[in-house]
């Protein structure tokens, strides 16, 4: 969504600049919108603007008609929207300015704004701004990217969540607990000659629990909130012609996968993106693994099989259960209980006569019968899909989702743990009384915590957070 041109080894700092940027797609559209922000951003777009009453004198937050005037050319006929700092988005005075969508209008229109002083505003340099000015902290920033990129009803509902807050509160608590924590703690230190009531540690020790319990459980939630996010990658594995692609073209509800009767018919794996119940998946067909083959390229197909296995995050070991387990079947199913990761058995073609696959010893996620060929059996495969991820419990528990997908909170929130964790063996030593290692191991969690929420980071940090939102953002 970048339009312009700047430097991409510019970083965004603190600025006075008036800013200006196209804050939508590139190519044509009926409409397209400039925003500038800045102490200079009326008086920019007022030496290019021109209309019944100056820029100036017109009310903010109302849309006005108004005309673009290059030199003694009119441009364009413009709704111009005018904000005033700190009730803006970025905190600051904003001018947004809806042109209709021709690349070569939006061009001008940003030519005319750097001429006229402002320069071209950084990937995220908007939204920046707006943490700067205490608009919003640093979860919610990260959720405007998120809110940007949802593809999926509950990859909208988790960011806009968290732009409204969410996150935020619920790490704010858990940051006023550490700070009572953390000032009983130093009430101690401040009265060491004074004998500590056993109650005192005990209520110390269960309140550090508490505490360790809510953060766990943000970190157990990363998971979901991943796949919620960013989508979930389920290859589909079994021996050769157990009905794989059919499988495939079943969940698609197309033919995208050939589909013969005769064995090895896929020689590569087959990725095909589609949504679930709400959630983003990228389906993975494969190669059927057979212990022996002479064939070069049936024999690359199973080592991208392999490839494809240890890139999922859930694994459908497909049976053929009309006919009895072959040694490929079970090859195929030693193989993927031992990578790890979530397996659901899907024992197909259930509208032909069933056999007993004797599987009952097998630690399978779930196992479900479908009939690929009817169409049978799918939805529950989607809620087993659903269950065995994790998913359902969240969705159901909670209006507002609360968890995390950013790989960075989680990080984070360990050290967090960590720390907490560490007070909490020294609440529980008996013998000793160690308030003064209690308190730095509380102090290293609640500085972990302003990380996430923005209040402790460092200038590196900002600029590879913000470098991944669009330029107009």
């Amino acid at each position: 969504m970048a339009q312009g041109s700047f430097e991409t080894s510019k970083t965004i700092a603190r600025s006075e600049d008036t800013i200006v940027a196209v804050a939508t797609p590139p190519g044509e559209g009926a409409l397209g919108v400039v925003r500038l922000s800045g102490e200079e951003a009326l008086s920019i777009a007022a030496r290019f603007l021109v209309g019944p009453k100056p820029l100036s004198e017109l009310p903010p937050r109302s849309v006005s008609l108004m005309r673009v005037r290059k030199g003694e050319h009119i441009l364009d006929q413009v709704m111009v929207t005018l904000f005033q700092g700190p009730r803006s988005y970025t905190g600051e005075d904003a001018v947004e300015i809806s042109t209709h969508g021709s690349p070569y209008i939006l061009a001008r229109l940003l030519e005319l704004s750097q001429d006229s002083g402002a320069r071209l505003a950084l990937p995220g340099e908007f939204t920046f701004r707006a943490f700067l000015n205490g608009r919003m902290d640093l979860t919610q920033a990260e959720a405007v990217c998120g809110l940007i990129r949802a593809k999926t009803e509950w990859a909208h509902r988790t960011a806009q969540a968290h732009l409204q807050g969410a996150l935020s509160q619920r790490l704010a608590e858990i940051r006023l607990h550490l700070m009572q924590l953390l000032a009983q703690v130093e009430v101690l230190l401040d009265h060491p000659e004074e004998e500590i009531p056993s109650l005192n540690r005990e209520a110390l020790c269960i309140q550090t629990d508490g505490v360790l319990r809510e953060v766990e459980t943000l970190i157990n939630s990363f998971n979901v909130g991943r796949f919620l996010q960013d989508g979930l990658r389920i290859a589909i594995v079994g021996s050769p012609n157990v009905g794989k692609s059919s499988l495939l073209n079943a969940l698609l509800g197309k033919e995208r996968a050939i589909v013969t009767e005769f064995p090895g018919t896929t020689r590569d794996t087959l990725e095909e993106a589609a949504h679930l119940d709400g959630l983003a998946v990228i389906w993975i067909d494969t190669a059927g693994i057979r212990s022996h083959t002479l064939d070069p390229v049936e024999k690359e197909g199973m080592e991208r099989t392999q490839r494809a296995i240890q890139s999922s995050d859930l694994i459908l070991f497909v049976l053929d259960q009309s006919r009895d387990l072959q040694s490929a079947d079970r090859s195929v199913m030693e193989m993927v209980l031992k990578v790890g990761k979530p397996v659901i058995a899907v024992l197909n073609k259930s509208d032909l006569p069933s056999m007993d696959l004797h599987l009952n010893g097998a630690p399978f996620s779930e196992r479900v019968s479908v009939s690929a060929q009817k169409g049978q059996g799918l939805e529950e495969l989607s809620q087993s899909i659903h269950r065995v991820v994790g998913i359902p419990g969240f969705l159901c528990a909670q209006e507002q989702p609360i968890w995390i997908a950013s790989a960075r909170h989680r990080d984070i929130l360990l050290r967090v743990r960590q720390g907490i964790a560490e007070a909490m063996k020294l609440f529980q030593n008996s013998s000793q009384c160690f308030e003064d290692l209690v308190a730095v191991h509380l102090r290293e969690a609640l500085l972990a915590l302003e990380e996430i929420l923005g209040g402790n980071t460092t200038e590196d940090l900002l600029n590879t957070i913000f470098s991944n939102f669009c330029i107009g953002k």
